[in-house]
């Protein structure tokens, strides 16, 4: 049994366990909301090499406190190739899972400041227990439906507004000044929107 991480957008495997990685259930209070752009990145940094980490369930996953994910694979198991929507139905699963532990809006929000809305659009689609993990489904809480409404928000929601180092949703509102369709205030308010770092 190992672990898999990437680094400096290269692969790397570790034989056991590095000394000082951290696991959701035990560190929860480690996620603050700059901690969990980085997590998110450290998944992106995957796709963007065209590998899989494998079924996303708490006891696989590590991560040190720079935000590098550390997934175990059993014997002689190593990361394959993506297979077609395998990203999107990956990052549908990390939400949730992330979500389990952090709340939604910083979930949502920090992933929106890494994934594109065509990105994330495509994770919506498979998130829903059909396509989740089971294991992931059945422990609680019982948060997908959550997840998947908030992610739906920020679809409709589009690109983020404002500078780079402003960045926060476009919450668009209709002639009769009433928020749009799709653009709920209550996701976009000074704790929807990205934290300041």
């Amino acid at each position: 049994m190992g672990y898999f991480y990437i680094r400096n957008r290269e692969l790397h495997y570790a034989p056991g366990q590095p000394a000082g990685l951290l696991s959701l259930g035990d560190h929860p209070q480690a996620l603050l909301p700059p901690l969990v752009t980085e997590l998110h990145r450290s998944l992106d940094a995957w796709f963007a090499l065209g590998l899989a980490p494998g079924p996303v369930l708490p006891e696989r996953l590590r991560f040190d406190r720079e935000g590098t994910l550390y997934w175990r694979f059993a014997g002689r198991r190593r990361p394959r190739p993506l297979a077609l929507h395998q990203a999107a139905q990956t990052l549908a699963a990390w939400l949730v899972l992330l979500d389990k532990w952090m709340e939604t809006f910083v979930v949502i929000a920090r992933a929106r400041g890494v994934w594109d809305v065509p990105t994330l659009a495509g994770a919506l689609s498979f998130t829903t227990p059909a396509y989740l993990p089971a294991p992931l489904v059945n422990r609680p809480p019982d948060n997908w439906e959550r997840v998947a409404q908030a992610l739906a928000l920020a679809v409709a929601d589009g690109p983020l507004a404002g500078a780079p180092n402003n960045r926060h949703w476009q919450l668009q509102r209709s002639p009769n000044g009433q928020a749009a369709p799709g653009t709920d205030p209550a996701m976009h308010g000074p704790r929807a929107g990205v934290s300041h770092e």
